[in-house]
């Protein structure tokens, strides 16, 4: 066999950087389109199902849904992941309703140490003292982030913050252990299967918000803040910004995490998600210079926030990188002397 040549190599990872790059360019789209959405006074709920049901159909329209999909659909860890990536997405959106883009998005770095906590506490996966050290700066600058919070806002953008990082995890580590998923080699495959999974459980939730919202304009079910009225739900900018959010941004978003991971490692991709507070924070200011949203530059002290959990999630991810290289130099075979 003939080894491919090292410009195609140097190429492929090439390509592998630029779409982690551009993944993370993404996010910041998507956050500014979820303020966009706030200002025109878009529901969470029906926001987020309109963007997952966007999303789905647009993956699926280009992968197909191949010869397994009932068997993927039924299966109940296609539902735990599909609600989590739905949730994700509807907690995020709700922290922008609170703070800026920027300093929302901060919020959201709990995940990083609350992924760590559960694979130590549930999975034994101890992390590397390094690691440690990251997880534990970056509680102590989320905690610092809350405390210089407004007071109005404090409390409920941290909750809906750390909601967004704590299914973060359950998503993690769900698609983790996901047979279909774990199945899947190719970025088609595993396209198929997020597909899947997030059409049937946000076409379940549709179908479960739709009810509800009748059932409260018919009075035989009281008001809810967490239910869309009907209104809400055919709301025109909301259907929309909802699609464009999903079907452009979203697919796009799980291709590139997808393609990026194959070619340059997941280790390598959550380095440079550890970036995404600049291009979140990018985005905000455009979208303000644009007139479309309405949002302060984050101060000197969120700054620093910024900077230092940008920090943090680099050292954990070195940590990582050198506890794989000592594990692979110890399992390495001992050379024997020839008789």
């Amino acid at each position: 066999m003939v080894a491919p040549a090292g410009g195609a190599g140097q190429a492929r990872a090439a390509s592998g950087w630029l779409e982690a790059a551009a993944f993370v360019v993404a996010i910041g789209a998507l956050s500014l389109v979820y303020a966009i959405g706030h200002t025109v006074g878009a529901h969470p709920i029906a926001f987020i199902l309109y963007a997952m049901l966007a999303s789905a159909a647009a993956t699926l329209a280009v992968v197909g849904v191949g010869p397994n999909a009932r068997r993927i659909v039924l299966h109940p860890a296609s539902w735990l992941v599909g609600i989590a990536i739905i949730l994700i997405e509807v907690f995020y959106y709700q922290t922008l309703a609170y703070v800026a883009p920027a300093h929302g998005n901060l919020m959201v770095r709990a995940g990083v140490p609350l992924a760590m906590a559960f694979g130590w506490a549930a999975l034994g996966r101890r992390p590397p003292p390094l690691a440690i050290a990251g997880g534990v700066a970056i509680v102590g600058a989320i905690a610092f982030l809350v405390g210089v919070t407004a007071p109005e806002a404090r409390w409920p953008m941290a909750v809906s913050g750390i909601l967004t990082g704590l299914f973060m995890v359950v998503r993690g580590y769900a698609s983790e252990f996901h047979p279909w998923n774990r199945a899947a080699r190719t970025v088609r495959e595993k396209l198929r299967v997020t597909g899947l999974v997030v059409l049937v459980t946000s076409l379940a939730s549709v179908a479960l918000t739709a009810l509800a919202a009748a059932a409260i304009a018919s009075e035989v079910l009281s008001g809810s803040r967490l239910v869309p009225t009907v209104a809400q739900l055919l709301h025109a900018p909301t259907i929309l910004l909802g699609c464009v959010a999903g079907g452009a941004i979203l697919t796009l978003m799980m291709y590139l995490n997808f393609a990026s991971v194959v070619k340059i490692t997941t280790e390598n991709l959550t380095a440079v998600m550890a970036f995404s507070p600049v291009t979140v924070w990018a985005f905000q200011e455009v979208g303000v210079m644009a007139g479309l949203i309405d949002a302060g530059r984050p101060e000197p002290r969120v700054v620093a926030v910024m900077v230092v959990c940008i920090a943090a999630v680099l050292m954990i991810i070195a940590a990582g990188v050198r506890a794989r290289r000592r594990e692979r130099r110890t399992a390495a075979p001992v050379a024997r002397p020839l008789a």
